[in-house]
């Protein structure tokens, strides 16, 4: 299962805003560097009815089964900036 650090709970409620919903993690091509899948991040109403649902300290996380598969045992992290949230993915202990 993917760990979701205090930070990274934190950028996803700020991302999120007053939005109902969630931010949802897919894959939709396999990543340039043929290094595991291309995962993307966008802010949906609700999960896909296949989604696995993560609780972030209150927001949601929704991740598509290929997504999971890939995440399983990292961590994600984040680090905000003035404007910017930048994410992160390191493996777990």
């Amino acid at each position: 299962m993917l760990t979701i650090t205090a930070d990274a709970a934190d950028a996803l409620r700020a991302v999120l805003g007053a939005k109902e919903g969630g931010v949802r993690i897919s894959t939709d091509a396999p990543a340039p560097n043929g290094d595991g899948p291309h995962l993307t991040l966008e802010v949906v109403p609700e999960p896909e009815p296949e989604d696995e649902v993560v609780d972030a300290e209150g927001a949601q996380l929704y991740l598509d089964p290929i997504a999971s598969d890939a995440l399983d045992g990292k961590v994600l992290d984040a680090d905000r900036e003035a404007d910017a949230v930048r994410f992160s993915l390191h493996d777990g202990d």
